[in-house]
This record gives C-alpha cells, sequence and structure tokens, in this order.
C-alpha cells in the first residue's frame, strides 16, 4: 500500500499558525520577551522540513542553537532555497494567526500570543509527524529565545532577514 503525504496540510495558514504559537509560547519562556516576527521566517521553515527531525531528536532544550548548528552543519545548506519556497506560507499563516486572533502584531514587530488563543492540547490527537513538527517549533522557540537578538540568530545560520 502506498501512503500519500499530503503537502498542501503543511500549506495551511491553521496549521502554520499552531506552529507559530508553539514557537512563540517557547521564545517567551526562555527569554520572556516576545520574538521578532522576521525569525518565524527562519523557524517555520526548519521546523516543517520533516528531513531534519534526525538533528532534533538527537537534541533537547538544553542543546541550544549554536551547539545544534555546530553538531549539524548541513542544516545551512541549500537554507536559502528552502526559506525562499516558504514565504508565502510564513506570511499566510501570521496573517490567519493575527486575523483569527490567535496571534497580536505588536508595534515593535514582534509577535505576542493573542486574545483567541488554541490550546496546544488540541495536537494530542494529531499524527506522529505533524507532533514532531510542532516540537520542532517549540524546540527553535526555545534555542532562538536564548540564543539573543534577531540579528544574532540570523548570523548564526549566515542568512540575513
Amino acid at each position: 500500500m502506498t501512503i500519500a503525504h499530503d503537502l498542501f496540510a503543511e500549506a495551511n495558514p491553521a496549521f502554520g499558525t499552531f506552529l507559530v504559537l508553539g514557537f512563540c509560547r517557547s521564545h517567551v519562556t526562555a527569554s520572556e520577551t516576545p520574538p521578532a516576527l522576521a525569525l518565524l521566517y527562519l523557524a517555520l521553515p526548519i521546523a516543517l522540513s520533516q528531513d531534519m527531525e534526525p538533528s532534533f531528536s538527537a537534541t533537547n532544550a538544553a542543546t541550544g542553537l549554536l551547539a545544534w548548528l555546530n553538531r549539524y552543519p548541513d542544516v545551512r545548506i541549500e537554507l536559502g532555497n528552502r526559506l525562499d519556497a516558504s514565504k508565502q506560507i510564513v506570511s499566510s499563516a501570521v496573517r490567519f494567526g493575527v486575523t483569527s486572533r490567535a496571534l497580536a502584531l505588536n508595534d515593535d514587530g514582534t509577535l505576542t500570543m493573542g486574545s483567541a488563543v488554541p490550546s496546544m492540547t488540541k495536537a494530542d490527537h494529531l499524527p506522529e509527524e505533524v507532533k514532531s513538527a510542532i516540537r520542532r517549533a517549540q524546540r527553535l522557540g526555545t534555542w532562538m529565545g536564548k540564543a539573543g537578538s534577531a540579528a544574532s540568530v540570523f548570523s548564526a545560520f549566515g542568512v540575513v532577514p
């Protein structure tokens, strides 16, 4: 039997918003500051990349962004193409999140939880591959929150926002 992978599910703005929420919660927990919107254009494409799962499963929240990048330098290979290809997915997720009031965009370009945030327990019954994407987004939120400014995070990846 052939199992089909639904590529459109990953591009679903509601799913993207759910990943953004996981990222934002973890970032705020790690740094006590909301993440810069620009970080989502780096974090979501990586979180959505199932091929990066082995590098995440060998780490934990305490590993840190720089240690992860040092252990897995191949994460940077073709990263620019991956980021370019996912701009619309990230933008749609942010627009959906703000419109649905799950997210709030602040005047300083940061994102916070909105007034209608869905519970993370909604993910409990999702397929394992989907839960893995959520965990990757949360892990990236923690690592990027502890790494410092958005400029520091982009520098670590070797990309310019």
